[in-house]
């Protein structure tokens, strides 16, 4: 598609949204500082870590040290510590490896939220 498009989206009122951004470079600090300025639950947070893979010798390093999958892995984490009725992922799978993908699937179908994916992986 290359062109302008133009809708109307209309959401209920006091719909609460959680979402994975693309560019999430600005996520910084240690876990524990990123779970408190995002006001998530830091047990939670790190548990949906561990099942996305991450090692718990990572959960010391700061974000801004992480690798891409990492640090994808910290954003997908929070959206998934977050309350909320609907969840917007743009390219969950991006710097995620064949391994990562299955995990996040099973961690996914073990919540089952209300979500809207966008991701190229025809796959997923």
């Amino acid at each position: 598609f290359s062109g302008d498009s133009e809708g109307e989206a209309t959401l209920a009122h006091q719909l609460t949204i959680s979402y994975v951004r693309q560019d999430y470079e600005d996520n910084q600090g240690t876990l524990s500082e990123f779970a408190e300025k995002n006001q998530l639950d830091y047990t939670q947070f790190l548990n949906n870590l561990r099942k996305l893979g991450m090692e718990r010798a990572v959960f010391t390093n700061r974000i801004e040290q992480m690798s891409m999958g990492q640090r994808k892995k910290v954003e997908v984490a929070k959206s998934l510590s977050q309350s909320a009725e609907l969840y917007i992922w743009d390219e969950p799978l991006n710097y995620l490896d064949v391994f990562n993908h299955q995990q996040l699937e099973a961690l996914i179908l073990s919540v089952k939220p209300a979500m809207l994916v966008i991701e190229h992986d025809a796959h997923f």
